[in-house]
């Protein structure tokens, strides 16, 4: 940790608690733990919230702003933001999701200005260091080209307002290091996660199968499990094609894909698709659970069809929990499993893939547990949260 006691604000889009916000609220809580003034601002009044709130880190919800784009809530989001770093006069402010981080880069920039200016008037205004992390880039996901483009255009601009951009991922840096201007601001820190302490197996699928218990785990079935919000963008169509793929090539071995996330646009086209392949018994959409990494202990094997990811916490979850992943050769994961090493990559959008992969676990059941252990043992080597924040803050310190 640095030694200067530093003034910082986090700024991020929503309040939920994905991925984004898990980074947000690591930082802040270790940056306050260490010292730091610390001020979180986000749109509503989500878990993230309450957890920073509990942490005893103040917070502020910019009630106008939201993840869509709407021009009067935003123009109201951007003189929000101003009348902000002017109060507020932070030492680093640091930008985090795609509306924010534009928003926020242009505000930020606004307020530099004039404290460059008032600095010559002998004033002794503090210029923010501002500082954007990328946590994935819209462009990846399934869109038409031209908003691709614009999407694109934006990120560009966010990159070149900002001081410095961390990508969570070399995957994700060299997306964006083709543009011009870019290389020189960009860094690499990745993701980290320390483990959890898991709830007894038992008590874990008590809580994901509530009163459901009993009918769902008939004849002890292997547990194939995931972490991930209903989103296109996660891949679970093509893991239910898979199931219903294994479910004819192993009629005989009770497999069951259970999916802990938030809510999302997928959930009505998934529950048609379990319909469709007569897996109401074989697919449960648990919901969103408090704490979902402590749960791991309930599954036998996790499972990550993402079709786009920068450097998903859910692996590193997974990995701490010893658990044994399949997961798509996308984003940073690369950069977390080597293949058949720390567990198993396949191709995205291959239902095909998914069920050989599986079906080789359950077929190999040291080798199972080899993988698990090794990827566990990698985890906490190299992607601990002492590792990020030492990073991040180094970033802060310029150093």
């Amino acid at each position: 940790m640095p030694e200067k006691q530093l003034k910082i604000c986090y700024l991020i889009t929503k309040s939920n608690f994905g991925g984004a916000q898990r980074y947000v609220y690591d930082l802040a809580t270790e940056a306050k733990a260490a010292g730091h003034e610390v001020l979180v601002g986000f749109g509503g009044e989500g878990p993230l919230k309450a957890k920073l709130d509990d942490g005893g880190v103040r917070t502020i919800s910019i009630n106008t702003l939201e993840r869509d784009v709407r021009l009067l809530g935003d123009i109201k989001t951007f003189f929000t933001l101003l009348a902000l770093f002017h109060n507020e006069n932070p030492d680093i402010l640091h930008l985090n999701s795609s509306k924010m981080g534009g928003l926020g880069a242009a505000a930020g920039r606004v307020i530099n200005t004039r404290n460059h200016l008032l600095r010559l008037l002998g004033k002794k205004n503090t210029v923010m260091h501002i500082v954007f992390t990328g946590h994935g880039w819209a462009w990846n996901e399934e869109r038409g080209d031209v908003e691709r483009f614009v999407i694109g255009l934006f990120h560009w601009l966010t990159i070149l307002l900002s001081h410095e951009t961390i990508a969570v991922s070399r995957r994700t840096r060299d997306q964006v290091a083709v543009l011009p201007f870019t290389w020189h601001k960009l860094k690499v820190i990745h993701n980290g996660r320390d483990p959890m302490n898991p709830v007894a197996k038992e008590d874990a699928l008590d809580i994901i199968f509530g009163d459901q218990k009993s009918t769902w785990l008939t004849e002890s079935p292997i547990i194939i499990g995931t972490i991930a919000e209903l989103h296109k963008s996660k891949g679970l169509s093509y893991a239910i094609l898979a199931m219903a793929q294994m479910k004819k090539q192993k009629p005989d071995t009770r497999l069951l894909f259970v999916i802990i996330g938030e809510e999302g646009q997928e959930r009505d086209s998934l529950e048609k698709l379990i319909v469709q392949y007569e897996l109401e018994g074989s697919v449960f959409i648990a919901g969103r659970k408090e704490n979902a990494a402590s749960l791991l202990s309930a599954f036998d094997i996790f499972l990550l069809p993402s079709i786009t990811e920068a450097f998903p916490y859910a692996v590193l979850e997974a990995g701490n929990a010893g658990l044994p992943v399949v997961a798509t050769a996308v984003g940073g994961i690369p950069e977390i499993i080597h293949d058949m090493e720390s567990g198993i990559l396949i191709q995205s959008r291959n239902p095909s893939e998914i069920a050989r992969a599986i079906l080789y676990l359950v077929d190999n059941p040291q080798r199972m547990a080899k993988l698990g252990e090794v990827l566990k043992e990698r985890i906490r080597d190299r992607f601990s949260v002492k590792h990020m924040v030492t990073q991040t803050f180094s970033v802060y310190n310029r150093e």
